[in-house]
């Protein structure tokens, strides 16, 4: 891990946000792309939080408090938009959905009845964060190598997902299983463990022949005909693989990742996350706009959102925590 500011994820979270918006708004027949947009943005946090609680050993408190300022008020705002909104407009509100959305457990309730399901994917975020802590303050404490926890966590999860699929099927497994954190997190685990194994030594130079297999593997691994513990074993388990290495991966690559119009996408991705629910529902749930309009409505919010609300806020929170305490 470095001080340096890495242009190139932020281009890699601008293509999470990218690939996101087109399997909402514009689904290609028989790919997968939100899931797919929903794992790169997973890779990217084991790889990121990983390195601030176990290479760069950020203290726990402080480590919370940049998680508080990125997330809670954001998340708070559009919550309460969404309450504001369906009380002026008649429409009845889902208490029960709302509330497990405020406290981020809808991964293993939500109802989907309003535009607060994405936040299943924030939810398995936090359960995350807690845990990565919780291994970081132990492995600490106790002297461990950090690695073979983590490790075992993502082979963990990975069995879980397959036991899963032997238990259930269809929707039931897709939609409901597969949104809970025991089987999301593992990209954001098996990124960490990956991590944490290659810290030691210098990140290898790969070619782009490898690099664009890798590329191929997870792309083909969000086929919808793939069976979801093979998509998630080995598709995201490409995605991690591929953001480790992305130091050691041809100048091509990072500069590809690092085009202005990704790098922004990457900056405003979490605004035009939470935005884009409300108009994907009013556009492929309950038809009121066509996709493209309300897909451009959508990112225009999420920016807005990001200047207005959680890029101001989040800077206060962190200017004032970063006083010294009398």
């Amino acid at each position: 891990m470095t001080e340096k500011h890495l242009h190139y994820l932020d281009g890699w979270r601008g293509l999470a946000i990218v690939f996101l918006l087109i399997g909402h708004f514009f689904p290609v027949p028989r790919m997968s792309f939100g899931a797919l947009g929903v794992n790169l943005f997973f890779v990217l946090s084991g790889y990121l939080m990983g390195g601030l609680l176990f290479i760069k050993k950020t203290p726990i408190p402080l480590f919370y408090k940049r998680r508080i300022s990125r997330i809670l008020p954001a998340h708070i705002f559009y919550l309460t938009c969404t309450i504001i909104f369906f009380a002026l407009a008649g429409i009845p509100i889902v208490w029960h959905e709302t509330v497990t959305a405020l406290f981020f457990i809808n991964n293993y309730t939500s109802e989907h009845a309003m535009p607060l399901g994405h936040i299943w994917s924030l939810a398995v975020e936090e359960h995350s964060y807690i845990l990565l802590s919780v291994v970081a303050l132990l492995s600490r404490r106790f002297q461990v190598d950090a690695k073979w926890p983590i490790a075992a966590l993502a082979a963990a999860f990975s069995l879980v997902g397959f036991w899963y699929s032997t238990q259930f099927s269809g929707k039931e497994l897709e939609f409901v299983k597969w949104l809970h954190t025991e089987v999301s997190a593992y990209g954001i685990f098996v990124s960490c463990a990956i991590l944490l194994f290659l810290s030691k030594y210098k990140i290898p130079t790969i070619t782009i022949f490898h690099f664009l297999l890798l590329m191929l593997l997870a792309a083909a691994a969000h086929w919808w005909s793939v069976p979801l513990p093979i998509r998630t074993t080995v598709g995201v388990g490409a995605l991690a693989l591929m953001v480790n290495l992305l130091s050691g991966a041809p100048v091509i690559v990072r500069r590809i990742l690092e085009i202005r119009p990704l790098t922004l996408m990457g900056t405003w991705s979490f605004s035009i996350y939470l935005w884009q629910q409300p108009f994907y529902y009013i556009s492929r749930i309950h038809p009121i706009l066509p996709e493209y309009l309300a897909a451009i409505i959508a990112v225009l919010f999420g920016i807005a959102f990001f200047y207005l609300i959680e890029n101001p806020v989040r800077a206060y929170l962190n200017s004032v925590w970063a006083k010294p305490q009398n």
